[in-house]
């Protein structure tokens, strides 16, 4: 099972780095396999540590994606040294124990250190289901035909257009504006 979170790391220098991923986890262990190159496998592999954040506010997910919004509220994690988001539901402090190498996507193993609830999860309902799906399709621009991608986010608005609130509505519109965009400067440049 794939857990869509947000994990923040921290470099050498202190620069913090917020982005959406799909984690693994057991009881003790958390699996994180980011793509080479990325800032999250360089913080990982020399701070060798983050902080996994699960939220319900899938804006997280379709700002940073989408480049709309990348700085997010954060709060101080004292104890532990990397910041946790502010609207985070769930969060976990982990450390780095294992690295099984890929050329493309490394397996990180992590002790899950300290796991703290900060609010209630309700759950997500259809339209942050759907904008979750819509940011995952929106990062692989170029990498799944677009044919497919439009006939994905045609199937996912049936959620925006029966569930959304104004969180969902305006995560939805940045995730269409980069998906529309893409459209248009690969039509250019094919036509």
């Amino acid at each position: 099972m794939i857990h869509e979170v947000i994990i923040i790391t921290i470099s050498q220098d202190n620069l913090v780095h917020v982005a959406p991923m799909g984690i693994k986890m057991d009881d003790k262990h958390l699996y994180i396999s980011p793509f080479k190159p990325s800032k999250t496998l360089d913080n990982l592999l020399s701070m060798n540590k983050a902080t996994i954040n699960f939220t319900d506010d899938t804006r997280v997910f379709a700002g940073i994606v989408t480049g709309e919004k990348k700085d997010w509220p954060l709060i101080e994690n004292n104890s532990f040294g990397i910041p946790i988001l502010k609207n985070t539901n769930t969060h976990y402090d982990v450390t780095v124990i294992d690295i099984n190498d890929d050329k493309t996507r490394p397996k990180i193993k992590c002790d899950i250190i300290e796991k703290k609830i900060h609010k209630p999860f309700l759950g997500f309902n259809r339209a942050q289901f759907s904008v979750i799906e819509a940011a995952v399709l929106a990062s692989r621009l170029g990498m799944i035909s677009t044919e497919k991608i439009i006939m994905e986010i045609n199937y996912l608005k049936i959620g925006i257009d029966k569930t959304s609130g104004p969180n969902e509505l305006e995560a939805w519109k940045w995730i269409n504006k980069k998906i529309n965009s893409f459209i248009s400067k690969e039509n250019k440049k094919n036509g």
